[in-house]
């Protein structure tokens, strides 16, 4: 077993600060646009790319837009007299991952500026911080009965297990999640399979980056013993945030984050079973031991040695490659539809064309429209974009 990741996967948090008139108005059309063709509406403001959804977010947010895949979700209020946390943001594991936490905090507050959007000291409340290890394991076997889950008083003669959820297919366990946001959880899962299912491919990049910076060989994706991943996942929603630090300012991320996450892993243990019937007594996996190592080091200095462009450039051609697939599956229907046959594929690229041919020619401002909205959604993909 070997980690190949670990970092931070998600930070939610809420800014002391207003939306000025100026992006208030931007804002408004561009909802406004948004709900009339039921799809974001993508604008500039001061420069800064935004793609205003239709609808806003629960506590009050009017407005949620989007920075694309390594950037963030973010919620905004509409200046009210006495409220003066009218900003939130989510940031993006992607985005976590290519510029670390240093680096997400110094470009939260240059979006804000660039928008005009001024934060005092100190007026920042951290809502949810979610930490992972990525953790190579060809073998392993994920056996939902061998979590061992203390009492909060830590008493093993009087545990109280944590709600515990499990997912898996055909008999094999492909997650177990210990606990409920938005208090505390802590998760396994297959971290190999989600990449795969949910057509993540940075994360190919992000391992084989940080194994390239070793001296390793890359992660074959297709072998499936070899490049088999499993992440130990910890969460801290609002409420654990609130009980545990009393504060949620940058400076308890920093003080007290580690000995957060190391407690958690204290509480809620992966362990080997032995016929010691006292469950505590059981010693951790090597999968824990290595979690727990990762953990007692420095939090905030691990950030993947890729370049940002690198992985815009992959999600493009990932992107290109998922539409190629569609517009051949599209043609063959198409074809057939039309009346040739399979004999005839040879035909269909000619057809095809002089179908194209035909709607631009007997439609181009309706074509031209049609690129300038997907000209929009590639605007976060561009090499140089935010």
């Amino acid at each position: 077993m070997k980690v190949i990741y670990r970092g931070f996967d998600g930070l939610d948090v809420a800014f002391q600060g207003r939306v000025p008139l100026d992006l208030l108005d931007v804002l408004e059309e561009a909802k406004e646009r948004a709900g009339r063709e039921m799809r974001p509406a993508v604008v500039k403001h001061r420069g800064v790319p935004l793609a205003v959804a239709e609808t806003g977010a629960r506590g009050g947010y009017a407005f949620r837009c989007d920075t694309g895949p390594d950037g963030a979700t973010w919620f905004f209020k509409r200046p009210r007299r006495g409220d003066t946390w009218g900003v939130r943001v989510s940031v993006k594991s992607l985005t976590l991952a290519l510029h670390g936490l240093g680096g997400v905090r110094a470009r939260l507050y240059e979006f804000m500026e660039s928008l005009g959007i001024a934060v005092p000291p100190g007026g920042e409340s951290i809502g949810r911080v979610d930490y992972a290890v990525d953790i190579l394991a060809p073998g392993f076997t994920l056996e939902p009965a061998h979590f061992v889950m203390h009492s909060h008083a830590g008493r093993a003669d009087h545990m109280e297990p944590e709600p515990m959820t499990r997912h898996g297919t055909s008999g094999r366990v492909t997650s177990v999640t210990v606990g409920k946001m938005p208090n505390r959880q802590v998760i396994v899962y297959d971290k190999r399979r989600e990449v795969i299912d949910k057509h993540k491919v940075q994360w190919w990049e992000i391992w084989n980056a940080v194994r390239a910076a070793r001296g390793e060989p890359p992660l074959d994706p297709k072998d499936k013993d070899g490049s088999q991943v499993w992440r130990v996942e910890l969460r801290a929603g609002k409420d654990h945030l609130k009980k545990q630090w009393g504060g949620k300012t940058w400076a308890d991320l920093d003080d007290k984050l580690g000995s957060l996450l190391l407690k958690a892993l204290k509480e809620v243990r992966y362990a080997i079973p032995k016929t010691d019937t006292n469950r505590s007594r059981w010693p951790d996996h090597p999968i824990w031991t290595l979690a727990r190592q990762e953990v007692e080091g420095d939090l905030f200095e691990m950030m993947c040695p890729l370049d940002p462009h690198a992985i815009r450039e992959v999600l493009r051609s990932e992107y290109a490659d998922l539409l190629g697939g569609q517009l051949a599956g599209l043609s063959a229907t198409y074809a057939i539809a039309l009346g040739l046959s399979p004999l005839d594929s040879h035909k269909v690229p000619e057809t095809i064309g002089k179908v194209l041919r035909w709607v631009i020619a007997t439609y181009p401002e309706e074509f031209h429209r049609k690129m300038l909205r997907a000209e929009e959604r590639f605007v976060f993909l561009e090499p140089g974009g935010r």
